[in-house]
C-alpha cells in the first residue's frame, strides 16, 4: 500500500512528545482508510529524542538540536523525491486536522493533478474564533483573509499547506536564509516569481500561531523574527519595502506607547 502513496506529511517537533503534539495526534485521529495515503516523516529539533519509534510505517528523524524549520523540510523534500512522492504537506506540531480536512486535499490533487501551474494547496487558517490566512500578498501586512478559489497573488503559512514536489524543487528547495521566521512569506513569494498558482480550499485548520502577539514574544526570538523580516524585505520582496518601514515606524509607536523599549530598540537595531 505504502509504494502508492503520493504524499508525504512531515511534521517538525520541537520540545514536544508526539503525544503532545495535536498535529501526530489529529493524524493518528484520522480514519485508517485516509491516513493510509499519506507517509508520516517527523522530524525532531528537540536536543534529545522524543522515543518515537513506536508508531508503526512512521519515519522519524533526530536532528538533535534545533536546526529550524526550513533544514527539515528540505529533509522531507529529498525523502519525498526518493520515495517517488509528487506531493509534500507541512505541519507544525500544534495545528488541529480531521479526516475531512485530509480528504479534501486528496480531492484537490486529483482535480488539479495535470495543471502544473496549480503549486500549492492552501487551507484557511484560524486561530479561536479569528481568521489568520490567507492574505493578499500586495500590499504588504494586508490583514484582508481570503475565501476558496484559485490565487497568484497571495500569502499563508506553512502549517497545513501541501506543495507540488516538481515545484518546489524548480524553486531550489526552502531557503535556509530562514530557519524559522518567514520562510513561508519567501515561498509564497519565490512561487509567485515563477508564475505558479495558489487554490485555497474549504478545508479549516487550527493552527496556534506564535507570532500573533509580537509584544509577549521572548526578546531572542523577537530580535530573530525582527532580522528574517528585515531580511525578507530588503532582499527578495523589494518593492515593498516602504510598507515595511511604515509598519515598522507604528510598531515602534505601539512599543514606546506600551513601555516595552527593549523590543522597540530591536525593532530599530534591524531597520
Amino acid at each position: 500500500m505504502m509504494e502508492q502513496v503520493n504524499t508525504l506529511i512531515v511534521v517538525v517537533l520541537y520540545q514536544q512528545t508526539p503525544e503532545e503534539s495535536t498535529s501526530i495526534q489529529s493524524f493518528f485521529d484520522v480514519p485508517t482508510v485516509i491516513r493510509n495515503q499519506f507517509r508520516l516523516l517527523i522530524v525532531n529539533n528537540s536536543a534529545e529524542s522524543q522515543q518515537i519509534s513506536e508508531y508503526q510505517g512512521v519515519t522519524t528523524y533526530d536532528f538533535h538540536v534545533n536546526q529550524g524549520l526550513s533544514k527539515a523540510y528540505n529533509l522531507g523534500l529529498r525523502y519525498a523525491k526518493k520515495h517517488k512522492c509528487e506531493w509534500l504537506m507541512l505541519f507544525d506540531q500544534d495545528s488541529v486536522f480531521d479526516g475531512d480536512y485530509l480528504q479534501a486535499f486528496l480531492n484537490a490533487q486529483v482535480k488539479y493533478q495535470t495543471n502544473s501551474q496549480v503549486g500549492l494547496l492552501i487551507p484557511q487558517v484560524r486561530q479561536a474564533s479569528r481568521v489568520l490566512a490567507p492574505n493578499p500578498a500586495v500590499p504588504a501586512f494586508n490583514s484582508d483573509t481570503l475565501e476558496t478559489g484559485v490565487y497568484e497573488n497571495i500569502t499563508s503559512i506553512n502549517s497545513g499547506t501541501m506543495i507540488r514536489l516538481s515545484s518546489i524543487i524548480r524553486v531550489g528547495g526552502f531557503n535556509e536564509k530562514f530557519p524559522l521566521d518567514f520562510l513561508d512569506y519567501w515561498v509564497f513569494w519565490r512561487f509567485r516569481q515563477e508564475k505558479f498558482k495558489t487554490v485555497v480550499l474549504d478545508a479549516r485548520l487550527e493552527h496556534e500561531l506564535s507570532v500573533t502577539d509580537l509584544k509577549t514574544m521572548a526578546n531572542a526570538r523577537y530580535r530573530s523574527f525582527v532580522k528574517a523580516e528585515r531580511l525578507f524585505f530588503t532582499e527578495y520582496e523589494t518593492t515593498e519595502k516602504h510598507a515595511l518601514w511604515v509598519h515598522k515606524a507604528l510598531r515602534v509607536g505601539k512599543l514606546i506607547v506600551t513601555r516595552n523599549f527593549r523590543k522597540a530598540f530591536i525593532n530599530l537595531r534591524y531597520w
